[in-house]
């Protein structure tokens, strides 16, 4: 029975509160028309709706991220070049990545990466030459970008400049001792750069350089060239463009060598003057060093002297001949070589009969008897020499000197020819004589 006064006495309070609110409400003007006006518990119901979507925005709200080391495009560069101008800023002195920050919503923070944020430099604006200040454009998928570590760069603009280019190809180190270098062709010999005027006019040449050390066949390669200055110091730009790229088609051919001799048998012409004989020819060098394709080292067994003229000749010369050399030869180590032609003149004999014998040099005091002091001598020497010789020209004698007193005795007989005959040859009927030496009375 309490319980349930109980019960009817909360229901009575919580009916005189309610009764209460009521009353409270009823005061009011705006609740009041709430309470009785259903457009306005709709108009309650959008406004609720409304706090609760920015109730669930401010649940997703943005972080600030970074993005380390994005890279920097460089764009408009065509652009830039259709308008006759040129980038000369080179490129070290442009950023080639930076740091971006971004206020991103939360759940797009990990969708967030480099691949999707994007850093530029834009050229196309530029309509003048000299220094422009440029800012670096930030883009980004998710989010908004807000700044980067660098914002704007300065940058020298030239104007437009082509030139050609000889191709120069150097060597360095060596073929070995049995192989020649042929000759060296580039491809193309030349070719157009084009690049801000200030950096094309400095380069005069561009150079190929190819290392020689272990050659031994045909080179044909394509070799990176340097473009270099007046004093070969190689002008680096990178806003240089090439019209074939970066490089040249180097190709030249590797003869092998061998040493052959020098010949002078197949270049006698033209004959002696009568009486005339050709005693031997000598050449120097005796051998040549020949670089040439290998079929046509296996046909050649020496290499020939020019012609040697001997039409009319009577005496020796010595002449300096240039090398027979054929087409296929693409070196050889000398060029020419002494030639020594030795000619003498046709030899007769002839006897001359009964000349006296004479001596000469005996001591003082002393006396000299011969006997049989008559002898023939046969002379051989040059035919024209020969000729003017006569008996008169020839001395047949004993040469006493040293010699004293003695009995019959043979003595050596000695001859003397006066002649301008370069050689001769003599042989007496007799080689000694019988000769007494005594005190003159």
């Amino acid at each position: 029975m309490s319980e349930m006064n109980n019960e009817r006495k909360d229901k009575s309070r919580k009916g005189k509160k309610r009764s209460a609110l009521r009353d409270k409400i009823a005061k009011i003007p705006v609740l009041r028309l709430l309470l009785h006006n259903s457009w306005l518990k709709l108009l309650s119901l959008t406004f609720a709706i409304i706090l609760w979507v920015i109730v669930m925005t401010q649940a997703n709200p943005t972080r600030t991220k970074v993005v380390y080391d994005v890279p920097v495009e460089l764009t408009g560069l065509s652009v830039l070049n259709d308008r006759g101008l040129s980038l000369a800023t080179e490129d070290d002195l442009l950023p080639e990545t930076v740091d971006v920050y971004l206020e991103v919503p939360m759940d797009d923070l990990s969708r967030v990466s480099r691949d999707n944020v994007h850093a530029s430099i834009d050229f196309s604006r530029i309509t003048t030459t000299g220094e422009h200040e440029l800012r670096i454009g930030l883009s980004t998928t998710y989010g908004n970008t807000t700044t980067a570590t660098v914002s704007r760069v300065s940058v020298e603009v030239e104007s437009l400049t082509t030139s050609i280019v000889p191709v120069q190809v150097t060597t360095q180190g060596a073929l070995d001792g049995n192989h020649r270098l042929g000759k060296v062709v580039a491809t193309p010999a030349q070719f157009q750069i084009t690049g801000p005027e200030t950096d094309v006019n400095r380069v005069v040449a561009a150079v190929a350089q190819v290392n020689l050390d272990g050659l031994t066949a045909d080179f044909n390669r394509s070799v990176v060239y340097t473009l270099v200055d007046e004093n070969f110091v190689p002008v680096e730009s990178v806003n240089i463009t090439s019209s074939i790229g970066n490089s040249v088609s180097v190709s030249f051919p590797i003869y092998p060598i061998a040493e052959l001799p020098i010949s002078y048998e197949s270049s006698t012409a033209g004959h002696l003057k009568e009486d005339f004989l050709l005693e031997d020819i000598e050449v120097a060098p005796q051998t040549v060093r020949v670089a040439a394709p290998q079929s046509v080292l296996d046909e050649l067994t020496s290499i020939p002297v020019s012609t040697i003229e001997l039409e009319g000749v009577s005496e020796t010369f010595t002449v300096t001949l240039p090398l027979k050399k054929r087409a296929e030869i693409v070196w050889m180590d000398v060029s020419e070589a002494d030639v020594v032609v030795r000619v003498r003149e046709v030899e007769e004999t002839r006897t001359f009969r009964g000349l006296p014998v004479s001596y000469r040099n005996l001591g003082a005091g002393l006396q000299a008897e011969m006997y049989n002091a008559t002898v023939d001598i046969e002379v051989t020497m040059a035919k024209s020499a020969l000729a003017k010789l006569t008996n008169e020209d020839i001395s047949v004698f004993v040469d006493l000197a040293g010699y004293e007193e003695m009995p019959d005795s043979t003595v050596p007989l000695s001859v003397s020819i006066d002649t301008d005959a370069p050689s001769n040859i003599y042989q007496l009927s007799t080689e000694k004589v019988v000769i007494k030496i005594t005190k003159a009375s």
